[in-house]
């Protein structure tokens, strides 16, 4: 761990010479984030190049502009030397490029609800014409189940599987009692920023397959046929052959999403890095000679851009010349990095412990040191490096509470949403949304008799054997 972070730390909290200590503080923990964002490039980069250039993921072309893009960036920085000036309006145009995947994203996740939703369906159709082995008697399992989703002494643990139990077991609840869960759930969010509610009903929707974006036109428009047929299909009666053609349907358009998602996924976290070594750069020590992750970067960049690098000439007399071996010879330098993630992770961890409490208790200190913006980007670079690859990065000062009325207003909303959507659609289908969709909410039993009520009435007030038979093996995988 590095002394001088802990240092910075110690010092501020006790209020010694905030003058230094403040911008010390700035540069050491710009410098983690700088160092770390080049070894997890270094490393994600290598990784993309192999799936591009092995044509592993079939859906490289859409993403080719942003690719590019990406690459140009990358050699600006490392081999143009470019200006301060121009690697900030690159750390701008990363983000621009980082919204750009994150639109895509939001597609693709309203894209997998749909198709979790008729891959729930199938699955409690699957037993009407496979052979059913036994299971346990209703009263049995139950026991069992309760006893699962209680084995656990944190309550955390407990909620994730009575969520997980909720989206598996016979949905037998009625609309009416559905609505009501949802607009207690929504009245939770009273008192908090609206972020937080407005992130709920953003999941919610995907879930109950009610979201709609502008950019569903542009992108991926080729699952939208088949997710229309999928609706169209009458579960009730649907016979073997049907069963099986969309089954085989639900698990290739499935693998293809899959595909598509990790190929952003990893774009987005190549952005993310590249974003960090960007905004970070003013702050980084001279070292002299290229250390391996910018080497690596740089190689992989120069294979990426067709161009040529002074980075092989790092190779010496032994510098390799052909792709596969240029491959080797970068691959060979990741025995230098070892062990100084974990070490940079652990200095980042307590520079990043006290980030929130240093910008809210030392507000007009850093104003009148004009260390405002630093410390926003800090920020994001926190959350780039604690959150999810897609964590919203813009900062919403002063933001707007939810209000009594404005949870009703959302929640009739939705509700309307949710009524007009289920009007003409089958029970199965129905029944399949409302279990996609109480599984996300907070749990609103009271008691674990509730839970073992639920479950009971779950199993008994379900008629389709084929339908109860699918929820007990799939809870039973899961308790096993």
């Amino acid at each position: 761990m590095s002394s001088k972070i802990r240092n910075c730390v110690k010092n501020i909290e006790k209020d010694i010479n905030l003058e230094e200590t403040l911008p010390e503080y700035v540069g050491q923990y710009m410098q983690l984030n700088g160092k770390y964002a080049k070894i997890k490039m270094m490393m994600e980069y290598y990784v993309f190049y192999e799936t591009i250039s092995e044509g592993i993921n079939p859906y490289i072309d859409s993403a080719k502009e942003i690719a590019e893009e990406l690459h140009k960036i990358v050699w600006d920085f490392f081999e143009e030397k470019i200006s301060q000036a121009q690697i900030e309006e690159s750390a701008k145009k990363l983000l621009t490029l980082r919204q750009d995947i994150v639109d895509r994203m939001q597609v693709l996740t309203a894209y997998v609800d749909c198709f979790v939703v008729y891959e729930y369906i199938l699955n409690r159709v699957q037993y009407r014409f496979d052979d059913q082995e036994m299971v346990p008697e209703d009263s049995v399992f139950a026991r069992d189940l309760v006893n699962f989703i209680f084995s656990s002494q944190d309550n955390a643990i407990i909620s994730d599987n009575i969520r997980f139990a909720l989206g598996q077991l016979p949905m037998r609840m009625s609309r009416s009692r559905f609505f009501d869960l949802l607009r207690d759930s929504i009245s939770v969010y009273q008192g908090s920023d609206k972020s937080s509610l407005d992130s709920f009903l953003y999941m919610f929707r995907t879930s109950a397959m009610l979201y709609r974006d502008d950019n569903m036109e542009k992108y991926f428009t080729e699952f939208v046929p088949v997710i229309q047929e999928m609706a169209s299909l009458d579960y009730e009666t649907i016979n073997r052959d049907a069963y099986e053609i969309y089954a085989e349907k639900i698990k290739v358009n499935a693998s293809k999403l899959n595909d598509v998602s990790d190929l952003y996924m990893q774009l987005g976290q190549l952005v993310n890095d590249m974003y960090g070594i960007c905004v970070s750069a003013k702050f980084m020590e001279d070292g002299g000679r290229a250390d391996a992750e910018e080497i690596v970067i740089r190689g992989i960049n120069a294979l990426f851009m067709g161009s040529d690098s002074e980075v092989w000439k790092y190779g010496g007399e032994a510098s390799a010349e052909t792709e596969e071996e240029k491959l080797d010879w970068l691959g060979e330098k990741f025995t230098d990095i070892e062990g100084k993630q974990e070490n940079l992770y652990e200095s980042m961890n307590v520079a990043g412990a006290v980030l929130e409490e240093i910008m809210e208790s030392r507000k007009e200190t850093i104003v009148s040191m004009g260390l405002s913006e630093d410390f926003r980007t800090l920020k994001k670079l926190f959350l780039l490096t604690s959150n999810s690859i897609f964590a919203e990065l813009e900062e919403k000062s002063l933001e707007e509470k939810v209000t009594e009325r404005m949870a009703e207003d959302a929640a009739s909303e939705l509700i309307l949403e949710c009524k007009n959507f289920f009007q003409g659609k089958s029970r199965m289908l129905r029944r399949a949304v409302m279990a996609n969709t109480v599984e996300k909410m907070p749990v609103f039993f009271t008691s674990a008799q509730e839970v073992a009520d639920y479950v009971m009435n779950s199993l008994s007030q379900c008629d389709d054997m084929a339908e109860k038979y699918a929820a007990k093996q799939l809870l039973m995988e899961i308790m096993q």
